[in-house]
């Protein structure tokens, strides 16, 4: 394949992948997609069909000025988005430039115009795919722009009309070019990591299709959380410092409810006092902390319809790229307004434990004053407390506070059968017809059936509504948590352990799907791995890193001091053994010396290929040394070649009198091209002619002078 197309080729394929990376942001609809890839593809079939597809430029103009109004348009009416609209546009912009590569500076705003699609491609998408549209759109722009020098020194009447004077795409030149590519990408990689990171980005899109989410507001109707658990969509994944442990209750909390009305739930605290952040970005919510029982969870958080930020039970310290944080009475934690895009935080827990003498009180005294709230009761619960002292009745051994709280949701887990489908509520209480006629529901069911019952025996109750801690990510160590791991369960108080979780649900049967299940995990950790060391990497990453290199490089550092004084040591006993045996000394003498000679040898050999002889050029200079010289008679004749010029360039600027010299200068740069730049030596005929034609300039011609 020659150079001119190859080069026209990869101009294409580098408009093809700028137009892919907005493709996979699922940002456009099928029939743009599909318009846009058919102009692309037709443009390739012309280039290699060796055809030339043409409008006239009025043609272009009209289009050109239609895509503008249409701007205007999409812009006001159809997209009502200066990025979506601007993208639009770009895409017909590659179209129009595609079907008018007519210079080489038309292939360089092509070029930019490729750019502006990848540019445009990172503020829809956060996801992993933009990193394949990023190698990819480097290794291609990497060939674009050296062909494209190439071509453009290449590009002289008598480079064409010689045959074999275009430089040869060797696979030497492919590698070396990929290797050029991937040298690129990691010199990024490396400013990545040591600029200092100062916000989301000037281009940050703010999200606009967030997950809608029901039971978490400041109050929920009974049943709302039913309406998720069929839906599989990842709201959140969760690293922990160590797994949760299997402890009913211990999942991830969110927002949590004191009253009810028969119907819903409803947080009668308020939203909370606003917590200030002790440096940068730490949140201490003044608990009192118990190293033992403390776990660490990072955060991504997708973006949610909820200001809610989940957490194991119980926070006591939040750190995130947030300037406020909101903390109820019932310690759940919230922004103050919704965020619009994915978050990452960390927050510190102590994890509830029951301690013994809690667990073993026949009775506990709870101040009315305080636990009002949590023993409230919705008008007709007479029902529900009778059946509250038979569930007793039925359970004599149930002497202790935890045994009663035990029994009553044992008996619920027995009784009641677990569904999802479920018939409308005909009395007017869902309760009620949870417990009495139906017999069935779901997580808020069993919760509120569990809490209500336990108010009605004088024990302080309140519902909680979070998730579970949903699927283990053996690849990340991370869970990934969805809407169907949505769940509710209650809190009851005990003066030494404070709120304790329980939960009343039966396990939901799990479906198997071993090989599907196996991919999935191991996509989904390169997913977290992407979001959580590019998207959300920060300066508090930084920090860590250098820390991390500070204290392996003084590692680094002992260990070589030790392994000196080891060979030291060694070595000063090995010379008290020559001395011991004069011999091995002289045997190991002359085999240094002649390892020596050898290297010496080797050395000259290697610098000998880029010694500097005649006139003071390298080896690989004097390859071409006739261009130089031809170079040094042309200024003796006042004709200089500036540097910023190319040969060729050069050859279009001799002037008038000095227009004999111009044949014979324009075959000896022809001949300095093929040599040059296709690594193609002289024939001996060749060299003949070089001295001929450096003869020719020779002789006495009109000087400028």
């Amino acid at each position: 394949m020659t150079l001119d197309r190859t080069f026209q080729i990869t101009s294409r394929l580098l408009a093809l992948v700028g137009l892919l990376s907005l493709i996979l942001t699922n940002e456009f609809s099928f029939l743009f997609a599909l318009t846009a890839i058919t102009a692309v593809a037709a443009s390739f079939f012309l280039v290699l069909k060796g055809k030339v597809f043409s409008f006239d430029r009025r043609v272009w103009t009209g289009l050109n000025l239609a895509a503008l109004a249409f701007f205007v348009v999409d812009l006001f009416l159809f997209s009502q988005s200066l990025l979506t609209a601007s993208a639009h546009f770009v895409v017909f912009l590659t179209i129009n430039k595609l079907f008018n590569l007519r210079t080489p500076q038309d292939h360089l705003q092509l070029y930019l115009i490729s750019f502006l699609q990848l540019l445009a491609a990172s503020t829809y998408t956060i996801d992993i795919t933009f990193l394949v549209s990023f190698i990819l759109y480097l290794l291609t722009a990497t060939w674009a722009l050296l062909l494209h020098h190439l071509t453009t020194e290449t590009a002289s009447p008598a480079a064409r009309l010689t045959a074999g004077s275009s430089p040869g795409l060797t696979w030497p030149f492919f590698m070396s070019t990929n290797g050029i590519a991937l040298l690129a990408l990691g010199c990024t990689l490396l400013l990545f990591i040591l600029i200092p990171r100062v916000g989301l980005g000037f281009f940050h899109r703010p999200q606009s299709d967030l997950i809608r989410m029901s039971g978490f507001s400041e109050q929920v109707d009974l049943g709302a959380i039913g309406l998720v658990k069929l839906d599989s969509t990842v709201v959140m994944r969760i690293q922990p410092s160590r797994p949760l442990p299997p402890v009913e209750g211990v999942y991830w909390r969110g927002m949590v409810f004191d009253d009810y009305d028969g119907r819903r739930w409803r947080n009668s605290s308020g939203s909370g006092r606003i917590v200030s952040s002790e440096g940068t970005g730490v949140f201490n919510l003044g608990y009192r902390r118990h190293p033992e029982r403390e776990i660490t969870q990072e955060v991504i958080l997708e973006p949610l319809d909820t200001a809610v930020l989940f957490s194991a039970p119980d926070a006591i310290q939040v750190s995130g790229r947030f300037n406020a944080l909101r903390v109820n009475a019932m310690n759940a934690l919230s922004l103050p307004t919704v965020p619009a895009t994915r978050i990452d935080y960390i927050v510190t827990s102590m994890l509830p434990l029951l301690t013994r003498p809690d667990a073993e009180a026949r009775s506990i005294a709870y101040p009315p004053a305080t636990f009002q709230p949590y023993l409230q009761l919705p008008e007709g619960s007479d029902r529900v407390g009778r059946l509250a002292q038979e569930i007793l009745m039925q359970s004599p051994s149930a002497e202790t506070v935890l045994q009663k709280i035990t029994a009553i949701g044992k008996y619920l887990e027995t009784n009641y059968r677990y569904t999802l489908d479920i018939e409308p509520v005909l009395s007017g209480s869902p309760i009620d017809d949870f417990l009495f006629r139906q017999k069935a529901g779901f997580c808020e069911h069993y919760a509120t059936a569990m809490a209500l019952l336990l108010r009605s025996l004088g024990i302080p109750a309140r519902l909680v509504t979070g998730f579970l801690p949903g699927e283990w990510n053996e690849f990340g160590k991370y869970y990934t948590v969805r809407q169907s791991n949505a769940h509710a369960w209650i809190e009851v108080w005990f003066p030494q352990s404070g709120w304790i979780p329980f939960d009343p649900t039966p396990p939901a049967p799990v479906e198997d799907a071993a090989v599907f299940g196996f991919l999935s995990r191991s996509m989904d950790s390169l997913q977290w791995q992407w979001n959580r060391y590019v998207i959300y990497y920060g300066i508090r990453d930084q920090i860590s890193l250098a820390k991390e290199v500070r204290d392996d490089t003084m590692r680094l550092r002992f260990e070589l001091m030790n392994r000196v004084s080891g060979a030291f040591n060694a070595a000063r006993g090995f010379l008290s053994s020559m001395i011991l045996h004069p011999v091995r000394g002289v045997v190991i003498f002359l085999l240094a010396t002649a390892a020596l000679v050898w290297i010496a040898h080797r050395l000259r050999r290697f610098a000998g290929r880029f010694s500097f002889r005649g006139s003071g050029r390298p080896r690989q200079v004097r390859t071409v040394a006739f261009y130089f010289e031809m170079l040094d008679l042309l200024r003796l004749k006042g004709l200089s070649k500036p540097e910023t010029l190319t040969p060729w360039e050069f050859m279009g600027r001799i002037p008038a009198p000095l227009s004999p010299l111009r044949p014979a200068a324009a075959e000896l740069t022809d001949l300095y091209y093929r040599v040059r730049f296709a690594g193609v030596p002289l024939s001996d005929q060749e060299q003949q002619r070089v001295t001929e034609l450096l003869q020719a300039l020779r002789p006495a011609t009109p000087s400028m002078t």
